[in-house]
């Protein structure tokens, strides 16, 4: 074998070996001229004074912006009114909202001016007092949950306004005899609810006269307390016709009437009362009078049904069975005594009050 093959050979069965040698990293290195040439890497040595900072193991996250959940409040209230109720106050009402624990009423003098709370309160009622005469004044309401003011109270409910002016309360009992005698019988002098007190009733009236006889100098009861524009009116009528009048008619004239003062004193508060009871005796002459309970109760139906107030305040007046009590009953069985209206006299006063928002002292 000549000498060529011999290397060719050799060559062959070295590169045969080093491909069955495991791969493992070797030092970089440069070709030179076809053969390979070991570069070592420096070596590099820190510096006794330096510091060494560490590379990172890992790269921070960056903070995740939690979105703000919505306050939730509660809703606005609605119905709000204010009335006059003296020289220097008002007297707001508004509609109950079941969520709401507190109101919070605002005050201006100028209706795109700064409002600032003037009192806080559980009811849908109150008086806002000391306010200057011959001023306007604007008013809003908010619902809350704490007497505080809290980023969950509602927005502001609609804005109303009332210009003062001096003025006097007025409040009218309309009726028949039964009512009369509040002024003669002593029933006002136990009724202490301030501004002025009057009857507007005449004995034999009924729901159909009280707005078609004219025993008023010339005038009806209606024309005459619509004239009046009392500040509230307790309507006292029925008893002279509910022993014998269908139900249906009383009903249907006293809605005409309800209508006719609710358009023409939209600010007045009307309360329409029950009918008394009897005694045992007149009930017996008068057989009729069962329809009284039953009078009362729908009576109360149309109060809801007309935005109008009911109030029975019989209870008093009655014995174990529900007749009217000996001892409050003159001779006839369905007039009172002045026992009664005393007492009457005091229920009432409580209850005015209460409703205006001042306690029942």
């Amino acid at each position: 074998m000549n000498q060529k093959k011999r290397v060719v050979l050799t060559v062959c069965a070295a590169a045969a070996i080093v491909s069955l040698v495991p791969f493992r990293s070797l030092p970089s290195a440069t070709m030179v001229k076809g053969q390979e040439m070991a570069t070592a890497l420096p070596e590099v040595t820190p510096d006794a004074g330096a510091t060494s900072t560490p590379m990172p193991t890992e790269i921070p996250a960056t903070p995740v912006q939690t979105p703000a959940v919505p306050v939730e409040k509660l809703p606005s209230v609605k119905k709000v009114k204010v009335v006059r109720f003296s020289t220097h106050s008002v007297k707001l009402t508004w509609k109950k909202q079941k969520k709401a624990k507190y109101y919070h009423v605002f005050v201006s003098t100028k209706k795109d001016g700064k409002y600032r709370k003037k009192l806080s309160t559980k009811n849908n009622v109150c008086l806002v007092k000391k306010l200057k005469n011959k001023k306007k004044y604007y008013f809003y309401i908010t619902a809350g949950e704490k007497k505080q003011l809290s980023e969950t109270d509602s927005n502001p409910s609609k804005v109303v306004s009332k210009k003062m002016k001096t003025y006097v309360r007025t409040t009218v009992f309309a009726g028949d005899s039964i009512t009369e005698g509040l002024t003669y019988e002593g029933g006002f002098a136990h009724m202490p609810i301030g501004g002025k007190k009057r009857t507007i009733a005449y004995r034999g009236l009924n729901t159909v006269t009280f707005h078609t006889k004219r025993v008023f100098h010339g005038r009806t009861g209606l024309q005459k307390l619509i004239a009046a524009k009392p500040y509230r009116v307790y309507m006292m009528l029925g008893m002279n016709e509910i022993h014998y009048q269908k139900i249906s008619n009383m009903l249907s004239e006293y809605r005409d009437m309800l209508e006719a003062i609710k358009q023409s004193c939209p600010d007045t508060d009307i309360i329409v009362c029950a009918i008394s009871p009897v005694t045992r005796a007149e009930k017996a002459r008068h057989p009729g009078f069962w329809q009284r309970p039953v009078f009362n109760r729908k009576l109360k139906k149309l109060a809801k049904k007309m935005s109008v107030t009911y109030l029975d305040y019989t209870d008093f007046l009655k014995d174990s069975k529900g007749y009217l009590k000996a001892a409050y009953a003159t001779g006839d069985g369905y007039h009172w005594k002045p026992p009664a209206y005393a007492k009457f006299g005091k229920i009432l006063a409580k209850y005015d009050r209460q409703r205006d928002g001042r306690g029942g002292k």
